[in-house]
Formats: C-alpha cells, structure tokens, sequence
C-alpha cells in the first residue's frame, strides 16, 4: 500500500503526464488557423519544471506542494503557463489554510476557491470561456453529500468537462473556430490524469523536458552587438530641414545605408532624426549639413563604450562579455533591453537596435520565466526593459518583474515582433534610464502602427466572414483574419492597397525561408513600383510559421 506521500506524488505525477501524453491535441485547439498553437507544450513545460522542483526531503503536502508551486512559476511559460502557476499556487496556499489536502466537501471549497482566486488574480482582464471558467465552475458547483477521494476526482473532472464544453458559448471565436478552450481542455487532462492514479492506473513522465521545448530551448541566444560594428562610431543628430517638402527622404536614406548600418531614420515635417553606425561620422555630418541646421549632434566611440560595458573588442573581431562592476555597483545610466526574436535575421535586427540580450522564442515555443530571470542577472544594469514581443509572453515578462528585487525592471507590452522592432526605433537607452516616464507615449505610439502578418492557413476554416481554404493565404492584423487568397502576391496587393494611405512612407518587410528569390523579384517588379512614394524595405527574417512580418510607417 502507498504511502501519503507517495500517493500525492503519483496524484500530480499522472495528471503532469496525461497532459504531456494530450499535448499537441491541447496544441491543435487553436483559434486561428495557423500551426502555432502552443497551450499543451506551455502547460506541459510549466508542470514538468514543477514536478522536477519537488525536494526529495519534502514530506508533508504543504511542503511538496510548495515546491510544485514555486517551480511551476519559474518554468511558467506563456499565459497558460503562468495562468496555470497561479492556479497551483493557489491550490497550495488552500492547502495551507487546510492543513492537509482533503476531499471533505468544506475542507475542498475552501482550497477550490483558494485556486481560483489566484487564477483571476493572474489576469488584469480575466475572460470568460477560458482556463478560469473552469477554476471558477468547480469552485461553484463542487458541494452536495460527502463523497472519498476517487468520487471527489469524479465529481470534479465531471465539472470541468461541463466547463469545458462550455466555452464556446462563452466566447465567440471558439465557437467560430469550432474549438473548445485550449487551456480549460488542459485542465481537464490534468484532471483526467489525477483520476487514473485514483483508481490505481497513474501515468508516468514520458520525459523529465516537454518535448516539443527540447529543440527549441537550445536556441536561446545571449547576443551583443556585432562585433565587426563595434569597431567605428554610434552617431545621432538632428536636422532642422530647410526645404522639407523638397528633401530626397528616399536617396538620403540609401545614402546613409551604404556607408553605415543599423540606421533607424525618421522624418517628421522639417525635423529629420537620424541614428547610423559608422567608421567616420564627419563624412555623414558633411551631408547633412546640406540640408539643414543641426541641433543635436552625437558621436560616441563603440569600442570605448563595449570596453565600459564590460564588453572586450579584440583585433579578431571577437566580443567577450567581462563585467567589470560587482552586482553591487551596477550600471546605473543606460538602459539595458531584452527582446524576444524568432528568426535568425530578427535576432540580427534586434542586436544591431541596440538589444542587449535576445532570447530567442516566438509563437509555439515560448521562453520560461526563469529564462528571463537567468538573461537578467547576467546583466550588470539597473535599468532594464523587457520586451516580450508576443501576446503569450506578457504574462511571463510580468511574472518576471515580480520576482526580480534588486533590479529595476521596465515592461513595454509590445505584442507582436513588429511593434518590438518599430519600438526600438523610438527608444534611446542614455535618454530613457527611467524608463516608465516613457511608456505611456511609447505605448501610443504602438498602438497607431499599421502591422499585418502573412501566413497559410492549416485548414478549411470560416472566420470574419471568410470562407478560408487549407493552404490559402491568410492574413492577419488586431487577431482577425482580413483577407484569404490562393496567391501571396495577391494578398500581399490586397494588405497594400487596404492600409497604405498618404502617410505611409516606408514599408518594412521581413519574408521566412518558405519565400524564394522568384517570390522577391515578383513582389518588386509587380507590387512595389504601384506605390511609387513609398519606400519598401525587405529583410530576411528567418521567423517560424509566418511568411512575412510586415509594418508600415
């Protein structure tokens, strides 16, 4: 006969290994229909850490419960992740109140509303038809006659395949996308999971990692700038222009292009703000003078800037990272970023914006919040912004924040890779140290970008009154699907002619592996030359699920 401690473990045990044994079924319950559903390795990759966090020395249920609850916070990944952290926090602290875990029907609502507080908690805008109507469902329809244990699991799996069922009535695109919830279905799993153990048939772990994270995680970066740039000089100035309407934005630009890099260029009426990286700034200055009369002016040595930061440039054109402060005599006058990218040619993009430390991750496999933690304190910076780049991510960067102290931590919510990338275009690390006086304007500014993502749809799906065919072209902007068509060229005419107006003077584009030269080519001669003023910049990407990244600005 097992032992209590024995049959708590093999209780969590069974319901960790029925969602991993479910997780791309919980993965496939996706909304859209795109192949970047990622709720069963999220779920999956939060309890697994969880369950690997459990002290062998730990007895009691409130002390194995504690260590479940701790490390499903720090390996929480996505906002079922965290969500799902929050819950098993919740579920210990009810223990705590109780004593000892406990299926008498007082004993249970009292850890069963302990579990969806903390749920609800974790959102600032909890929405029905989720993860939480399940946690709330089995808090409210839980009581009635005493029942024991295997009964209890019963009754509670029961209320939440109800719960279950019922999201689709609660939220409008599940029902649209003929989906349940992803994260109520995991739920469920677990439930279904704790049940087999009741009855004397437990799971076991397949694997101490999520397998869909094994890969994945491996490519998580830690980059600096290139190192090759990092020899010449960092130069930024603004230009009162003399004739506005007559200056050559475009030729200037690609002026700038050929004798620098990381150019981020930005006109507004007569004032022109210019970031570049080169050799020799006064070439540059020389130009510019042409045009207009300075009123700011900067050129600092990289090299001497690398070397402060603790960073060592050597002849060989290598970067090595050597602190130079102690953690107790951090950096206190620059503000230090870390991005999520997905793709190869982002990660470049991001490095050469001035991004600390990319980590790499994007829409199905997202970072840990101890991934985040870990980047954080290999930074020997006060000051540091968090930007998550995707929707899924900001609950983990928020979680983050939480449980950093000795730093000061800044979150800007961007939620997508192309408002992280147009962000950094608006922000100064020297100038925005405190960075939460600049939120709210950046923030704004976010809001107004014209973003659009390009992709090919899975499946027949109808949404937003489309009729979308498997394999057709689909592209998405604000999570709705505006336009489905059997050719990227046309969809691409379609995205254009809808959102570029006469403010639109640069369109940035960054294609996937899935695009060929042909495709590029056809794009430039048939597509960009219909938008005569505006200036079309196309980068490779190297981004998972999504042909094409693009913004326009």
């Amino acid at each position: 006969m097992k032992s209590h401690k024995e049959t708590i473990l093999s209780v969590l045990e069974s319901g960790i290994a029925n969602i991993q044994k479910n997780e791309q079924k919980i993965n496939d319950l996706n909304v859209f229909p795109v192949p970047d559903g990622d709720t069963g390795s999220n779920m999956t990759g939060t309890l697994v850490n969880a369950w690997n966090n459990i002290n062998e020395n730990s007895e009691t249920d409130i002390e194995i419960l504690n260590d479940f609850a701790k490390g499903a916070l720090l390996g929480a990944r996505g906002n079922s992740g965290v969500i799902s952290s929050q819950l098993i926090k919740g579920l210990a602290e009810g223990v705590k109140k109780v004593g000892k875990f406990s299926t008498s029907v007082s004993d249970l609502k009292k850890i069963l509303k302990s579990v969806c507080e903390y749920g609800y908690k974790a959102v600032s805008n909890p929405v029905e038809g989720t993860i939480l109507s399940v946690a709330k469902a089995m808090e409210e329809e839980f009581k009635g006659k005493e029942l024991d244990f295997v009964e209890s699991i019963q009754k509670l799996r029961d209320i939440a395949k109800k719960a279950v069922n019922n999201t689709p009535n609660q939220l409008k695109v599940l029902k649209e996308a003929g989906v349940v919830d992803s994260g109520a279905y995991g739920v469920l799993m677990f439930l279904e999971g704790v049940l087999r153990a009741a009855i004397g048939k437990p799971l076991t772990i397949q694997a101490k990692e999520p397998t869909a994270h094994i890969k994945k995680t491996s490519k998580k970066t830690n980059l600096k700038a290139d190192p090759n740039k990092n020899i010449g000089y960092c130069t930024e100035f603004i230009l009162t222009l003399k004739q506005p309407s007559k200056f050559p934005h475009n030729r200037f630009k690609t002026l700038l292009k050929k004798i620098g890099d990381s150019l981020v260029m930005i006109q507004e009426e007569d004032i022109l703000k210019v970031h570049v990286h080169v050799k020799e700034p006064g070439e540059i200055f020389n130009i510019a003078q042409k045009y207009g009369e300075f009123t700011k002016i900067k050129a600092d040595n990289m090299a001497l800037q690398a070397e402060e930061a603790g960073h060592t440039v050597t002849l060989s054109g290598v970067t090595k990272y050597q602190p130079k402060n102690p953690k107790n005599d951090l950096i206190n006058d620059r503000l230090a970023i870390i991005a999520v990218s997905d793709g190869i040619g982002l990660d470049k993009e991001f490095s050469d914006l001035g991004v600390d430390t990319v980590i790499s991750g994007g829409q199905s496999f997202n970072p840990s919040v101890n991934d985040f933690i870990s980047e954080i304190n290999n930074l020997n910076y006060r000051n540091i912004l968090l930007l998550p780049n995707n929707g899924n991510i900001i609950l983990t960067v928020e979680a983050v924040k939480n449980n950093i102290d000795d730093k000061n931590i800044y979150i800007l919510p961007t939620k997508t890779i192309q408002e992280g990338i147009f962000a950094l275009y608006n922000i100064n690390k020297e100038n925005m140290v405190d960075f939460k006086k600049h939120q709210v304007e950046l923030k704004a500014k976010i809001n107004k970008l014209k973003e659009v993502s390009i992709t090919k749809s899975i499946k027949d799906t109808k949404q937003n009154d489309l009729d979308i065919k498997k394999d057709n072209f689909i592209a998405i902007t604000e999570k709705k699907i505006v336009f489905a068509e059997e050719n990227l060229l046309t969809i691409l005419e379609k995205v254009f002619n809808k959102y570029i107006d006469k403010k639109i003077e640069v369109v940035t584009i960054f294609y996937n592996d899935e695009i060929s030269k042909l495709d590029i080519k056809k794009m430039q001669k048939t597509i960009f030359k219909k938008f005569k003023d505006v200036e079309f910049e196309l980068s490779y990407g190297g981004q998972d699920i999504y042909h094409i990244l693009l913004f326009m600005e």
